[in-house]
């Protein structure tokens, strides 16, 4: 369904919650397959984007370089991080491709992944008012409530689909420049490689879902601004400023509280058995994030004047 499609005829106008009243005083409330549409239809606006694509191809290229650079310190036979710089793993890359995928997870979390998300959550309101479509999207039998859940889930799609790019990347080079096999836990029991594939699937899976306070976020900023440029600087300078905040000391008390300060939890689903304290409180407080921002936004949203 395009845009242009979800525009009602000239027989029919808009009541206010969003269903299409005929000529006849009928009221058309619109139906599952009309959601799926407009679901549709905003997943191609959004992927069709050249802003869209550029973001995946550069979360693409990170595990490329993350691993053409390990290749190229340890061309020497010495060990990858072995002083223990760099992200989380980095020094297993050389025994097993595989690490390649937590490697680069840990290393576009803290800021490539969800500046991504911030542009596109940041975009998903703002970005429609600026274009000047807003307006005839709210036309539509569509919905005040219902748009913002079609561009939160949107959003969410974004964060999955952004994770396994930087994932599936990542295993491609790490199975081109290093060997596969058994891996060795951070606990140090051994899996079996297919053992292995599971919990990488699972980790893409955590680390999409810890993003979903982030696109909350994004998408409140979103509903307060006509200005896509305006909501998505915001967004994106929300994120660095909490996750500084999160390094410093003396907000000890305050960090547990950041939806960033529990991001790296995935790596205990790297433990044998598996530590789950973590990451259970990470995806609460992602979904705290969600409940907060996710009904601040529709309260905005529903109570916003559309002029544009």
């Amino acid at each position: 369904m395009s845009r242009a499609e979800a525009v009602p005829g000239p027989d029919t106008r808009p009541d206010p919650a969003g269903a299409v009243v005929d000529p006849a005083g009928a009221t058309r409330s619109p139906g599952l397959l009309w959601t799926f549409g407009l679901f549709r239809s905003e997943l191609v606006t959004t992927f069709r984007r050249w802003r869209t694509i550029a973001l995946l191809g550069v979360l693409a290229a990170v595990p490329i370089l993350v691993g053409v650079a390990i290749r190229i310190e340890t061309s020497d036979g010495s060990a990858a991080g072995g002083g223990g710089e760099g992200p989380a793993f980095i020094s297993q890359v050389t025994n097993n491709g595989l690490f390649l995928v937590f490697t680069a997870l840990a290393a576009t979390l803290p800021f490539f992944l969800p500046m991504a998300i911030g542009v596109i959550a940041g975009d998903a309101i703002a970005g429609e008012a600026n274009a000047g479509t807003l307006r005839y999207l709210l036309v539509a039998p569509a919905g005040r409530t219902r748009l913002l859940l079609t561009k939160y889930a949107t959003t969410m799609t974004f964060c999955l689909v952004a994770t396994l790019v930087v994932a599936v990347s990542a295993l491609t080079v790490g199975a081109l420049l290093f060997p596969l096999g058994d891996l060795t836990t951070i606990s140090g029991t051994r899996i079996s490689f297919a053992e292995g594939l599971g919990r990488a699937l699972l980790i893409a899976l955590v680390v999409a879902a810890s993003l979903v306070g982030v696109a909350a976020l994004g998408l409140f900023v979103s509903t307060l601004t006509n200005s896509g440029i305006a909501a998505m600087a915001t967004t994106v300078g929300l994120l660095i400023t909490v996750q500084i905040l999160d390094q410093i000391p003396q907000l000890h008390a305050l960090q547990p509280y950041f939806f960033s300060h529990y991001w790296l939890s995935f790596a205990d689903l790297m433990r044998e058995p598996v530590y789950w304290d973590d990451l259970v409180r990470n995806l609460g407080l992602q979904g705290l994030y969600a409940a907060v921002f996710g009904s601040a936004a529709w309260a905005r949203f529903a109570a916003k004047d559309i002029t544009v």
